[in-house]
């Protein structure tokens, strides 16, 4: 899906775009002519128009009223979007707007074959986005993810991860397909870049944004601010500054929480009878709007050109987001005792309740310094990309249903004593930091139209030490026990005074410490020869060469294992290549072929080797993975500013790795064997015959399957290696991605009177289920879990006066509660487990904008 970027001259704020002249009028039988001979149409390119006046325009149309076309920097160097040989698809500043784009998750929501786990930002670190089904693991733990994500994320020419929203951005590319030979380890499924505007030099403009909603069952309205300033410092200086602060207030009610001094994960709860200090129940209360979220997002960046051959861009990008909760409900409890207090009632659930004995605060912070550096040497233009990225961020979740669930409540009597305690809290801590130095260069050859070859070589060089932190407390168990007078550990079975529940400091049970460090050392380059004047072969390849330590602490407390972190190391070295041919059969019109491989780092896992926690061997390591993709293509532009796609695709994935928690508890990630994708996407975008009218459309069709079994032993949870504790099975379907894909927009824009312009935008989009495992599984779930189909559907009108723009929005305006993730646990102790995370509630707001 594309649209080009619709702005007011020098802004970062997106405004409603006019025609000043209409495109010729064609009757249906002209349309089927156009058809026919181009093919199918897509989305690539821009619906524009100018803006209010033609003097404002940043990016007029023709006078013939032709619709600008969109231009990528995906390959390195200036091109037009259709010339771009493989299935590429640009959102430009409108259309995220108009979408309710803000970050990568809800990205995934409007460009088909893009999916993602959507659990919200609080569990950001444990989940990864992936692109034509190239994903193996299924529902993510709270823990971060120990593999190499499948998609390699970037903001301008940097490597991205965390939290971000997305902010006075000029447009998103999303290359789809293994970008192994441009975009090295990690793009094993493809690539996201989110491109930013950067500072204009000679002009002092600025803008800013205020907004202010109503979230359908929230009590306090959404509200947000942003701003964008670009100074000109003399004549070879500039700086541009943007932010945004957004308040989503909650839409979920939680039932059930204890009373605390405070929300740390070590608070204990308080006692309704402090005089009965064993028996006594826990003092309850309620909370609505409890998933609220507060985002804060700044980006400032420094350009300096002192000359025109030469410049250099200093960004910084700063994240941070806190809330509380999250988008989980519970539709299915019927109302009944609190398990571990039946003087208490629940009472039923609904579609926007929630049951939780704590709050569940979490926080991220993210920042991206980056110095971009070009010198054009005449010949070839070289540059240079430094960054440092680092992102830490910290989760409490509430885990006491599902501990009370877990294989019928044996472990419960270990950490909620004998008898229980009415006050039992058994709750998660994950928290995560990670920090990353990356350096690129790159030459560009600047080959004239009638060169024979054109080029890119590059040097890519990354050090990153990552650490996760699991911590599993139950506050006020042991007091309780103590008070009780318990002398001797619970064991099973066991009876007054075999009641003392053992744990470490402030309640602890268990941590997990994991810390690994990857440093990656990589050359590449594409070579593109012009073999006639409308046809080219692109050849390229990339060697890496990969060193990967990790070392794991575990600690239980309450079973009294420790072992050490002994570290364990994986090295790899890797040549992955690319052959990419295209003709240009008609004017603006191509058709291509690509073979491209991808490749993801292996690694290891620092599993214990001995006790109750051991592994077998052949998980110790993980291997790496890599994917070779085979894609047709046809794509083109009209002379109407009419663009199309349409590409084929089968990828063939070696090794898939699967990240995974085994029953154990130890995480992991393993290898299966082979799996495979096959589909096709379609894109379109350009007028309707309709005056004044425009579209983009997209659909994708993703077929994602494992093609070969795979069997691996495991500790089966008792501290026996059992053979087969791990498998799959031939023609399974991969998790994480759904097979159909379609996203939708219409916009009629408009002038309505002197000086005033309308807007009307109208977008949809459709997925069918995701997959979150692959089947009944030793050791597993025992049943297929999968989201609902999902669709949404958001409307929004723009009315634009000389400086100033109102926008009334809707999101999701039909109120359709889509199910993003099932329960982990289904169907235990009555259904107290059955979590739903579930899709934003209709939002109906306005924008009130100005441009300086």
């Amino acid at each position: 899906m594309s649209a080009q970027l619709l702005k007011r001259k020098g802004t970062g704020r997106p405004t409603p775009a006019f025609h000043v002249a209409r495109p010729p009028a064609r009757s249906a039988i002209g349309s089927a002519v156009l058809f026919a001979l181009y093919g199918l149409p897509s989305v690539g390119a821009a619906q524009q128009a100018p803006p209010e006046t033609p003097a404002a325009s940043a990016q007029p149309v023709t006078a013939g009223g032709e619709l600008q076309e969109v231009v990528v920097t995906a390959n390195r160097r200036t091109q037009a979007l259709e010339e771009v040989p493989y299935s590429i698809s640009v959102i430009g500043a409108q259309q995220l707007a108009q979408a309710a784009i803000t970050d990568i998750a809800s990205l995934t929501e409007q460009v088909p074959g893009l999916s993602t786990y959507n659990l919200g930002a609080r569990l950001a670190a444990a989940t990864a986005p992936n692109i034509r089904g190239i994903n193996a693991t299924g529902f993510p733990r709270g823990f971060r993810t120990f593999e190499q994500d499948p998609v390699g994320t970037y903001i301008g020419n940097s490597p991205i991860d965390g939290y971000y929203e997305l902010v006075d951005i000029k447009q998103v590319e999303i290359l789809r397909g293994p970008q192994g030979t441009l975009y090295g380890a990690g793009a094993l499924g493809g690539a996201i870049r989110i491109i930013p505007n950067s500072p204009e030099l000679g002009a002092y403009h600025g803008s800013i944004e205020v907004s202010g909603g109503k979230v359908a069952n929230a009590s306090s309205p959404s509200f947000s601010a942003d701003g964008v300033i670009n100074v000109p410092i003399g004549d070879t200086l500039a700086f541009r500054a943007s932010g945004k602060y957004a308040y989503d207030p909650g839409f979920v009610d939680v039932v059930g929480l204890l009373k605390r001094a405070s929300d740390s994960p070590y608070a204990v709860p308080l006692l309704a009878n402090p005089q009965d200090p064993v028996g006594s129940p826990p003092i309850y209360y309620s909370e609505n709007g409890w998933n609220w979220q507060r985002t804060t997002t700044l980006r400032g960046s420094l350009l300096w050109k002192p000359a025109e051959a030469f410049r250099a861009e200093v960004n910084d990008l700063y994240s941070h987001v806190y809330g509380n909760g999250g988008p989980t409900v519970n539709f299915d409890w019927p109302g009944g005792p609190d398990p571990y207090n039946p003087a208490a009632t629940l009472p039923p659930g609904s579609h926007y309740t929630e049951f939780s004995r704590i709050d569940q605060p979490f926080n991220r912070h993210t920042n991206l310094l980056s110095l971009d550096m070009t010198y054009d040497a005449g010949f070839a233009t070289l540059s240079t990309t430094s960054s440092y990225r680092t992102t830490a961020g910290a989760a409490l979740l509430d885990q006491t249903w599902n501990i009370t669930g877990q294989g019928g409540g044996f472990l419960v009597p270990y950490y909620a004593g004998v008898p229980a305690n009415p006050r039992f809290v058994y709750s998660f801590l994950f928290s995560d930091r990670q920090h990353t130095f990356t350096q690129e260069v790159r030459l560009v050859s600047n080959t004239g139209a009638n060169g024979a070859f054109d080029y890119v070589l590059g040097l890519f060089y990354e050090d990153q030490f990552s650490e996760g932190v699991w911590n599993v407390f139950a506050p006020g168990s042991y007091e309780r026990s103590v008070a009780q007078g318990c002398t001797t550990p619970v064991s099973a079975g066991s009876v007054y005074p075999e009641c003392l529940t053992i744990v470490g400091p402030n309640g602890l049970t268990f941590i997990q410490d994991d810390k690994q460090t990857f440093q990656d050392k990589s050359v590449f380059g594409e070579l593109t020869w012009h073999f006639l004047p409308h046809g080219q072969i692109t050849v390229g390849a990339r060697h890496f060469m990969q060193d990967f330590t990790d070392a794991q602490l575990y600690h239980d407390y309450t079973f009294a294992e420790d072992v050490p972190p002994t570290p364990h190391n994986a090295s790899a070295s890797k040549t992955v290549g690319k052959v990419n041919p295209s003709y240009e059969y008609a004017p603006k019109q191509f058709v291509y072929a690509l073979w491209s491989q991808g490749f993801r780092r292996g690694g290891a896992n620092s599993v214990p080797y001995t006790g109750i926690f051991q592994e077998s061997p052949l998980v110790r390591y993980y291997q790496p993975d890599s994917t070779n993709n085979y894609e047709v293509g046809l794509k083109g532009r009209l002379n109407n500013g009419l663009t199309y796609s349409a590409a084929v695709f089968d990828i063939k994935w070696n090794k898939p790795q699967i990240s995974a928690s085994l029953p154990s508890g130890n995480l992991v990630v393993y290898n299966a064997n082979t799996a495979e994708s096959k589909g096709f996407e379609l894109e379109s975008a350009g007028p309707l015959p309709l005056p004044d009218l425009s579209y983009v459309i997209s659909y994708a069709y993703v077929d994602a399957k494992l093609t070969s079994d795979y069997s691996l032993p495991a500790n089966n949870g008792l501290g026996v290696i059992t053979p087969g504790e791990i498998m799959g099975k031939a023609g399974t379907q991969l998790p994480g991605s759904s097979k159909n894909n379609v996203s939708a927009t219409l916009v009629y824009s408009r002038y309505v009177g002197p000086g005033y312009g309308l807007s009307l935008s109208l977008n949809g989009s459709y997925h069918s289920p995701i997959l979150f495992d692959y089947g009944a599984t030793p050791g597993f779930s025992t049943q297929v879990r999968q989201s609902s189909s999902f669709a949404i559907m958001n409307l929004s009108a723009a009315l634009t006066h000389n400086r100033w723009t109102a926008t009334l929005y809707g999101t999701n305006i039909l109120n359709r509660q889509n199910v993003l993730a099932p329960p982990s646990q289904p169907n235990q102790v009555g259904g107290l487990t059955n979590d739903y995370t579930v899709s934003r509630p209709r939002e109906l707001g306005l924008r009130v904008g100005y441009d300086f």
